[in-house]
C-alpha cells in the first residue's frame, strides 16, 4: 500500500514512542493520539500494532544505519579515521534529548525469545552494523578484520548500555579510546603481551 499522510503519522508517532517509552509501554490509544488519526486507520495501514511495531522496526533501522555511516563517512577522508568516528557518532547520539539507549537492544530485553519476530529484527539490525564495521575494517586494510570488527562492535554495545544506565558517563570517549588501543596492538608487529597489572 502506498504511503499517505495518515500512515506516515502513525509510523512517525510510533517511533517516538515505541522508542522513547518502550513497545510494551505504549499503548495503541497513545500512537492515535499522538497521530492524529482514527483507530480504523492503524488497521488498515498495519492491520494490528505489532505490524506497526515491525514497520517502527525496520525504518529505525534504516534510519539508525543511515546517520552512523554518514557521519562517519563525512567524518574523515582517512579510512582509520572513519573507524574512529564511530564512537564521535556515539557521542553525539548520547548527547540528544531524547536518548534513550538502542531501540533494538531494548526491544531484545521486551521480547526475549530469540525466536519473536521482533527479537530477530533486533539481531538483524545488529548483524547490519557489524557488517558495516567490518566494511570499514576491511576498507582501513586491517588484519583479521572480521574478529576486529566483533571487538569494536562489543565497545559499541558496552558503551550505549553504560550510557543509558548511567547518563553522562563519557562512555563513547572511553570506548573511543580503548578501540585506539585495541588497533595499534593489532596493527603492531610483535607486539608486547598484555600488561597485567
Amino acid at each position: 500500500m502506498r504511503p499517505t499522510p495518515a500512515k506516515d503519522a502513525l509510523l512517525e508517532a510510533a517511533c517516538q514512542l515505541f522508542y522513547t517509552q518502550g513497545i510494551r509501554g505504549t499503548s495503541v490509544e497513545a500512537i492515535l493520539e499522538r497521530a492524529g488519526v482514527a483507530r480504523q486507520s492503524l488497521y488498515q495501514h498495519f492491520e494490528s500494532k505489532d505490524g506497526l511495531v515491525a514497520a517502527f522496526l525496520k525504518l529505525r533501522d534504516e534510519r539508525w544505519c543511515g546517520w552512523m555511516n554518514d557521519y562517519v563517512e563525512a567524518a574523515s577522508d582517512d579510512p582509520l579515521e572513519r573507524i574512529y568516528a564511530i564512537y564521535d557518532f556515539l557521542a553525539d547520539w548520547f548527547a540528544q534529548s531524547d536518548f534513550s539507549g538502542c531501540a533494538f537492544i531494548n526491544t531484545a530485553a521486551e521480547y526475549g525469545n530469540p525466536e519473536h519476530p521482533f527479537h530477530v529484527l533486533s539481531a538483524r539490525h545488529k548483524a547490519r552494523v557489524l557488517a558495516d564495521i567490518e566494511r570499514l575494517c576491511r576498507a582501513a586494510a586491517l588484519p583479521d578484520h572480521q574478529t576486529l570488527a566483533r571487538q569494536l562492535a562489543l565497545l559499541m554495545e558496552g558503551a550505549i548500555v553504560t550510557e543509558q544506565v548511567t547518563p553522562g558517563s563519557h562512555a563513547a570517549a572511553e570506548a573511543k579510546h580503548i578501540a585506539r588501543i585495541l588497533i595499534q596492538f593489532r596493527t603492531t608487529p610483535n607486539p608486547k603481551p598484555w600488561s597485567k597489572q
